[in-house]
């Protein structure tokens, strides 16, 4: 008997309704799941081998899962690889659901689900990936097929890369990746550190590395401290120092017979009994018998004294009534006028001493301040003066030109009470302000290893302190990122899995290197994304076991049938 014409297998409206109750019966007895595309990140066209997989997307739809009394296949195996899980199951999906929520949005795959695709089933926490995907089961009974059968195993993972920002799709890639845990320190255990060498004068001569420092990208900025004196000075942001015997010789050429000096003075240390130290020294010197000298400073109880030499005839006087005081600052100022000269302290009168002959406080020859050059003279050792001296000046002119100006109503001079201004009568003016060393340093593999002294800078007392800016480290970084590590010939790559900021921990997935050949990361060299620039000191390989493919859920009862105290279970009886 023919079939019935009003039920026919090609009567479409049958067709739909068949169709319509299997979706309808997948919705109510199935199970919500994810489609996983595979995508294939380099196919090795030579081998024609499928190497590193990538699933970025998710697709979520009902299947029905065939399976009645459990995952099929072999279960739990024991095997000489240890215990591994095989499960299997099958799904069913209904071909117009898959077309409308997938296959038009799949180009490769909107003909039919794929073998290599991988389907998450959060019912039970499992991915299983298509092995086979059956195009005719149900067989043609209303001249269509109205779905696929998904024949299925538990996925093993092997490296693939999860970014389908689902949790519990992702995990699988943070629990069961290779992965490196890089621990990274703070950039000050890195820094480099310099130490600066001084000459006589106060000026940086040398650098020396004492630690090249780590992770150096762009050659750090240096900065040097400024001249500091050892004792508060008075203007500026140094002065002469003459403490460790630095004086300064020859160094004035003063033309005039009469003029000025005037300075401020920090005695630091007096000199021993039957000495005196040298403020000043003016004129020719002792072999020359021709020649006149003068000398001028402090005995040992801040009194100031004076030498003079004249034609082979010397002679020392101790001027009572000017003295210094040790450990401050004071303004010091002599005057001549003919043989004359005016000493005064802190703007006060001191006294008046006359020279048995005239002066020449200025001469062709030049003096020397603070006097670096000991000597002697008519039996009394001349040092040089310890202590410090700022603003110092001198003036050409006669006396009524330089002092009367500088006088108050009541006789006493006039101190200045901020850095010396130029003047037309200067024959020197000295502020002492030391200025500060520049220098800049070179780098090679991350650590300094050179620099150059671009400003020698001026007036330092003792060595300065060099600091050295830290390598480039800080920020954060996030899952998915790509990391890299520049190591010359090569670049380490790997995707971010894990930052823990407050370990300073990262761990990284799916490394490589650029130049196709196995290599590790490296401690001491920087590690940087958009958005972070760290430096290792800690690597670990983590080479966790698959929990849903391997044995790790067996790991926590195996003990308690197998002993494994005495001999190996499996291996031959005694």
């Amino acid at each position: 008997m023919a079939t019935n014409r009003y039920i026919s297998q090609a009567h479409r409206p049958e067709q739909n309704l068949y169709e319509d109750l299997i979706i309808e019966s997948i919705q109510f007895y199935g199970q919500d799941v994810y489609y996983l595309p595979r995508e294939i990140v380099n196919k090795d066209q030579i081998f024609l081998d499928d190497v590193p997989s990538r699933f970025s997307d998710s697709y979520k739809i009902e299947m029905y899962v065939e399976n009645t009394g459990g995952f099929d296949g072999e279960g739990d195996m024991f095997t000489k690889f240890g215990i591994e899980l095989r499960d299997q199951a099958t799904f069913i999906v209904a071909r117009k659901r898959w077309r409308n929520l997938i296959g038009d949005y799949l180009e490769a795959q909107k003909f039919r689900p794929r073998e290599g695709d991988l389907i998450f089933l959060p019912m039970s926490q499992s991915i299983f990936q298509i092995m086979k995907v059956e195009t005719e089961t149900p067989f043609y009974q209303l001249s269509q097929l109205p779905t696929f059968r998904l024949q299925c195993e538990l996925f093993e993972y092997s490296d693939e890369d999860f970014d389908t920002g689902i949790d519990g799709i992702d995990v699988v890639e943070a629990e069961s990746a290779f992965k490196y845990k890089l621990t990274m320190a703070l950039a000050s255990q890195f820094t480099a550190q310099l130490t600066a060498e001084i000459d006589y004068l106060g000026r940086v001569v040398d650098l020396n590395i004492v630690n090249p420092g780590v992770g150096y990208t762009t050659p750090p900025t240096v900065t040097l401290t400024a001249p500091e004196p050892e004792l508060e000075r008075v203007f500026g942001n140094s002065s002469l120092s003459v403490l460790k015997g630095r004086g300064e010789d020859d160094q004035y050429d003063l033309l005039g017979p009469n003029g000025s000096i005037e300075f401020f003075a920090l005695p630091a240390v007096f000199p021993a009994p039957g000495e005196q130290d040298i403020f000043f020294v003016t004129g020719g010197n002792q072999d020359n018998e021709l020649a006149k000298m003068l000398l001028i400073g402090i005995d040992e109880n801040g009194y100031i004294g004076y030498s003079s030499y004249d034609n082979g005839g010397a002679s020392t006087i101790t001027l009572t009534a000017a003295q210094v005081t040790l450990g401050l600052w004071q303004h010091i100022a002599f005057f001549t006028e003919g043989t004359d000269i005016k000493i005064f302290i802190n703007g006060s009168l001191s006294d008046t001493i006359t020279m048995p002959f005239t002066n020449d406080f200025f001469t062709l020859s030049g003096f020397a301040l603070g006097a670096n050059a000991a000597r002697t003279v008519d039996g009394i050792s001349w040092n040089a003066f310890k202590g410090y001296i700022d603003e110092f000046r001198a003036q050409v002119g006669d006396f009524a030109t330089l002092l009367t100006p500088r006088l108050d109503g009541l006789g006493d001079l006039i101190i200045p009470i901020t850095e010396f201004e130029p003047d037309a009568k200067d024959a020197h003016l000295e502020h002492y302000n030391g200025t500060t060393a520049e220098v800049t340093v070179d780098i090679t593999g991350g650590q300094v290893v050179g620099g150059e002294i671009t400003n020698q800078g001026l007036l330092y007392n003792s060595a300065p302190s060099v600091t050295v800016a830290a390598p480039a480290a800080g920020g954060s970084f996030f899952t998915g990122q790509t990391v890299t590590q520049s190591n010359g010939s090569y670049t380490m790559k790997g995707e971010v899995s894990e930052w823990n900021s407050d370990t300073l921990e990262l761990t990284i997935v799916h490394n490589g290197a650029t130049d196709g050949k196995f290599h590790e990361w490296m401690t001491e060299v920087v590690v940087s994304t958009d958005t972070a620039t760290w430096i290792p000191v800690a690597i670990e390989e983590i080479q966790d076991i698959q929990v849903e493919s391997q044995n790790e859920i067996f790991s926590d009862f195996a003990s308690d049938f197998l002993d494994f105290s005495e001999q190996n279970p499996f291996g031959d009886p005694i």
